[in-house]
C-alpha cells in the first residue's frame, strides 16, 4: 500500500506532463464541463475546439454537447420538443468516427436550434453527452448538467 502511494505523485506528474489541461494530445482532447461554471463561454477550453467560434451562440440560452449516435441525447431532445425551455438553443456536435454512416442523427429529434461542430479529432473527445450548459445574456455559464 505504501509503495503504491509513493508512486502516485510520480504517476500524476507524468500524466500531467503528457496530457495536462493546457496540452492535449494532438489526436484527442479531454473536456471537463463541470469546471466551466461561472466562466465566460468564449473563454473556456471548449472554445479552442470550435472552428466557427462560440461567439455566434445566441444568448441567453443553452448549449448542448451531443453525439450523433447518442440515444440518451435523442431522448433529451425529445423531452425538449415536448417541453420547450426559454432562451436560444445551440447544439454542439462531438464528432465520432462513423457519424456519416448513422441512419439517423440524434440532432433530427431536437427542437429549433443553431448548430456547431467540434473540430474532428482522430481519437475523439473525452466528454459525457448530453452535457447542457446554461449561459446567461452576458455569455457566462451559470449551470452545467451532465448526462441529463
Amino acid at each position: 500500500m505504501g509503495r503504491t502511494l509513493r508512486r502516485r505523485p510520480l504517476l500524476a506528474a507524468l500524466l500531467l506532463a503528457a496530457c495536462g489541461p493546457a496540452r492535449e494530445a494532438p489526436d484527442w482532447a479531454w473536456l471537463e464541463p463541470e469546471t466551466w461554471e461561472g466562466e465566460l463561454l468564449t473563454e473556456t477550453e471548449l472554445a479552442r475546439w470550435v472552428p466557427r467560434g462560440l461567439e455566434q451562440v445566441q444568448l441567453p440560452g443553452r448549449v448542448i454537447l451531443y453525439r450523433a449516435g447518442c440515444e440518451l441525447c435523442g431522448r433529451h431532445f425529445d423531452a425538449l420538443r415536448e417541453t420547450p425551455q426559454p432562451g436560444a438553443l445551440t447544439l454542439l456536435r462531438v464528432p465520432e468516427q462513423g457519424d456519416d454512416e448513422l441512419p439517423q442523427d440524434a440532432r433530427s429529434r431536437a427542437p429549433e436550434h443553431e448548430h456547431l461542430d467540434l473540430l474532428p479529432l482522430a481519437r475523439g473527445y473525452g466528454v459525457e453527452t448530453p452535457t447542457v450548459l446554461l449561459v446567461d445574456a452576458r455569455g457566462r455559464i451559470t449551470a452545467v448538467r451532465n448526462g441529463v
